[in-house]
């Protein structure tokens, strides 16, 4: 495990960054990009501290200790280990505010490294067969070896949807080139997240209408590669803001942005895949199951987090024995324990992979967030709703500091056992996390890792055995007489199978096992599972 500092020292690699249109030329101190840089060096400091090795840290099968964000979990007890680990690390790091730290993308490997084989077997190359078999293995010994921080990028530019062949024009990140030494790749890729402090880009494709074989790359790339162009969005940051009047921006900010490859060499080494778009159409969304699994808990704090604030405003304000405010309240922490509760039942529900991995339920991991996506915008407006005018009325730590306004405004903005400047405190809380600019690019975060909650059912449906002729409708059939061998059942099958979606079952096998079938998996079929993977 790497120090803070050995962090910091490996984002010093001459990387090309630009953020508002300006280069920056050390993203470790320039005002932009210290602060987020600063917490993850915290991050990696706070799995060396003794007191929390038991629940951040591992020792592997080679007796050597490692970060919790390297733990590949067997069993349903592991999968508990990370949750706990996860759970730690976004309450640590204010509630969730930054979404994404290592812990919550090194775990894209984890669908690659439980079943290798297909990444190479599946691949088509232009100029002759090339081995990309291992290169996998070799990437996960490397990155875990030397800790390194790693950034999923599979997500391509926007170009016109409205027909199939537009996707070949835009300029996104396409092999202009294929030789014994490797690809030459150009082009776009976005986005990304926190990319700016990352030491390695996982470039990958979800798959889309008209995606070309010349699109279709997975390949592991040092950010600091002559050629790669990191361009992030403004930064939100405000490191010289007194952290009492913005207690979030003054922590930095995760810089989300796109980049560009001018004719980047990658060896075959580094390269995972190429060249096939029907393995980016069925297999890389397995991927992010368990980057999801890593939000759905994630938002499970958040939404702890809410019920908090919305508790200690209320008792502030005197207004929670309010029957209307006791009902707003019930709701809110139904919302928390819903998501729990989802949480949960993806973890007892879960199933082994061919490789072994206990993977937990991906229906109710997808139908989980798709829950705190619907339900968040009117837990925010309830909150608001307690703050009435003080959300935007809020007296700064220099006006309550002031020897003549300062002891009026504290007399006047007390609070029921409370004082102002505690009470002032939960409003900014709340300003700054939901109303501001910095709050917004939060927000959007969620909307735009989570997807839009029609697009995780249609995914969902695709994924899993809901279908007419599958077995969620078996009891009604039963109830109906229509038996097994429904006239019905057959052409919507037929139907499926020739639709653009087809229906899961025409899947290939080896997508298929990374998905529970059926919305459950019992104790005996995981046992079962488990075993055949072992031997």
């Amino acid at each position: 495990m790497r120090t803070g500092k050995e962090y910091l020292e490996s984002l010093r690699d001459g990387r090309q960054v630009y953020v508002g249109g300006e280069l920056i030329e050390d993203v470790t101190t320039h005002p932009k990009t210290k602060g987020y840089a600063q917490a993850i060096a915290e991050y990696y400091d706070l799995h060396l501290k003794p007191e929390n090795q038991d629940l951040l840290t591992f020792v592997d099968e080679n007796g050597k200790r490692e970060s919790m964000h390297w733990f590949l979990p067997r069993s349903k007890e592991d999968v508990v280990k990370r949750r706990n680990y996860a759970d730690f690390i976004f309450r640590h790091f204010q509630g969730g505010i930054f979404t994404r730290p290592p812990a919550g993308m090194n775990v894209v490997m984890f669908t690659q490294v439980d079943d290798q084989e297909p990444w190479a077997e599946n691949s088509r190359f232009k100029n002759g067969h090339r081995d990309l078999s291992g290169n996998i293995q070799r990437h996960w010994e490397e990155v875990t070896s030397k800790d390194l921080a790693v950034s999923p990028m599979f997500v391509d530019v926007q170009y016109d949807r409205g027909r199939d062949d537009a996707m070949a024009e835009t300029p996104m990140l396409s092999i202009i080139e294929e030789n014994d030494e490797g690809i030459v790749v150009r082009g776009w890729k976005a986005i990304g997240t926190s990319i700016p402090f990352v030491n390695n880009l996982l470039i990958g494709n979800l798959w889309r209408p008209g995606q070309t074989a010349e699109q279709t790359v997975y390949a592991m790339v040092p950010l600091a590669t002559p050629g790669v162009s990191v361009v992030a969005r403004e930064s939100r940051a405000q490191p010289d803001a007194d952290p009492y009047d913005r207690p979030l921006a003054t922590l930095g900010d995760e810089l989300d942005g796109m980049v560009y490859f001018d004719n980047v060499l990658i060896p075959w080494a580094q390269v995972q895949h190429v060249g096939n778009p029907d393995h980016a159409k069925w297999y890389p969304q397995r991927q992010f199951d368990w980057v999801h699994l890593e939000t759905q808990i994630r938002q499970t704090v958040h939404a702890e987090l809410m019920v908090g604030l919305g508790l200690l405003i209320t008792q502030s304000l005197g207004t929670s024995k309010n029957p209307v405010v006791q009902s707003q309240l019930a709701e809110l922490i139904r919302f928390r324990e819903t998501c729990r509760a989802f949480m949960i039942a993806a973890e007892e529900t879960g199933f082994h992979t061919p490789g072994g991995l206990y993977k937990p339920n991906n229906i109710f991991i997808d139908f989980g967030r798709a829950h705190y996506l619907e339900h968040q915008h009117e837990m925010v407006n309830m909150l608001i709703e307690f703050c009435g005018r003080g959300i935007v009325i809020q007296p700064t730590a220099r006006e309550l500091d002031h020897p003549y306004i300062g002891p009026k405004l504290q007399e006047a903005l007390r609070g029921s056992e409370i004082s102002a400047r505690d009470r002032i405190k939960i409003f900014r809380q709340i300003s700054e996390r939901f109303l501001t600019e910095f709050g917004s690019r939060h927000e959007m975060f969620e909307k735009f890792n989570g997807t839009p909650p029609y697009l995780i059912n249609i995914l969902t449906m695709q994924r899993t055995e809901y279908q007419v002729d599958g077995p969620l409708t078996q009891l009604a059939r039963d109830v109906l007489g229509f038996g097994d061998t429904a006239e019905l059942g057959k052409r919507a099958a037929e139907a499926d199978k020739a639709s653009h979606y087809a229906n899961v079952k025409f899947q290939p096998e080896y997508a298929r096992s990374q998905d529970v079938h059926d919305g459950y998996i019992d104790d005996a079929a995981s046992t079962e599972s488990a075993v055949t993977a072992q031997a």
